[in-house]
């Protein structure tokens, strides 16, 4: 053994211990790891005025804590994922270990904030909050299960460490947040659709859709609702499902910047909800188009219901108990109103 260490050229190089292709695999790794450690710490360099408005300027509510959480840990694994790549490291197992949790409550965290936004967008259906509530306990089961059985060991004779035992049931892990994100991402755009285009039948609705301004309009609304960033993250999940079979090398290379890209989009979702860029239901901001029974055309606009009034920035949130002091900010709009028009007839008087 001595003898063939020796012969080789550099024996304390980790990729003298590894065959072409997986030496090749693990350099392509360490630059893959070192682009997403780079590219997540500028996302948070450019939010840091954000955050600070969120904590200290904005009231800190759950959904406040959950996006904190999900970036803290969210950073915590790409740089314990950077890391066990390129540095010298004691225990292999404990630092994949620890690395895999992190990965747990950074990806059941972002699902959390998935979760806050569709239940926000459904509310009050009850049945819409079952099945998600559902879906995000699967993620929370799929997440947990998934580190138990990843081992870690030293690359021949040196101290930096690869990965040596995959179990099977990862493959959970990456089926069923596609699942959950992708059924989030349709659910929005249902919600979208039916608020957009307003008819008395399917037929008529698609009728409004394909004929004038229909598209157009939708396409507008899925952008305003901020729909694209969530397509990302569901284009990130199907990226890690499709390369799932090629070999044991890929999935793993990838889940690092895909968990980071999901995170990302999540997290800006959240701060354009907080900073009132997107209504907090996805379609209060957004225009009808169609004819329905239900919806009547009028020239005042105090007749038009309170969702598609304009409300103060302030109350945007992942909640819906702020509609009290929508009303009564309308209220006294609409006394001032009053008053404008009386006093403009005395005047012409």
């Amino acid at each position: 053994m001595a003898n063939s260490v020796t012969e080789l050229p550099n024996p304390f190089t980790p990729l003298a211990f590894l065959p072409p292709a997986l030496a090749s695999q693990f350099e392509v790794s360490r630059y893959l790891y070192a682009a997403t450690l780079g590219a997540y710490v500028w996302d948070i360099g450019l939010n840091l005025g954000n955050d600070y408005s969120l904590l200290f300027k904005h009231k800190v509510r759950f959904p406040t804590i959950v996006y904190f959480i999900s970036r803290i840990f969210t950073l915590v694994f790409v740089v314990g994922s950077f890391v066990l790549q390129v540095a010298p490291v004691e225990n292999c197992n404990a630092l994949e270990l620890s690395v895999d949790t992190c990965a747990v409550f950074s990806q059941v965290s972002t699902a959390m904030l998935f979760f806050l936004r569709v239940t926000a967008v459904w509310h009050p259906n009850k049945i819409a909050y079952v099945v998600f509530s559902i879906l995000w306990i699967a993620v929370l089961g799929a997440f947990i299960t998934a580190p138990l059985g990843i081992r870690a060991a030293h690359i021949g004779l040196t101290m930096q460490c690869t990965t040596t035992a995959v179990p099977a049931n990862t493959k959970v892990s990456m089926i069923v947040p596609l699942i959950n994100d992708t059924v989030i991402f349709f659910a929005i755009n249902y919600r979208i659709l039916a608020h957009t285009i307003v008819a008395d039948s399917s037929m008529a609705r698609l009728r409004v859709f394909f004929g004038g301004n229909g598209l157009s309009t939708l396409s507008r609304a899925l952008l305003e609702s901020g729909q694209h960033f969530y397509l990302v993250a569901v284009a990130a999940n199907v990226t890690l499902l499709a390369v799932l079979h090629l070999n044991a090398v890929y999935p793993a290379m990838l889940a690092v910047p895909a968990f980071s890209l999901i995170n990302a989009m999540a997290c800006l979702v959240f701060r354009r909800i907080k900073f009132g860029h997107i209504s907090s239901d996805g379609i209060s901001k957004i225009p009808t188009i169609g004819t329905s029974s239900d919806f009547h055309a009028t020239a005042d606009p105090r007749s038009l219901s309170l969702h598609s009034r304009r409300t103060d920035l302030t109350t945007k949130e992942f909640r819906t108990d702020t509609f009290p002091l929508d009303v009564r900010v309308e209220t006294q709009i609409d006394k001032f109103e009053d008053r404008e028009e009386r006093s403009k007839t005395i005047n012409l008087v």
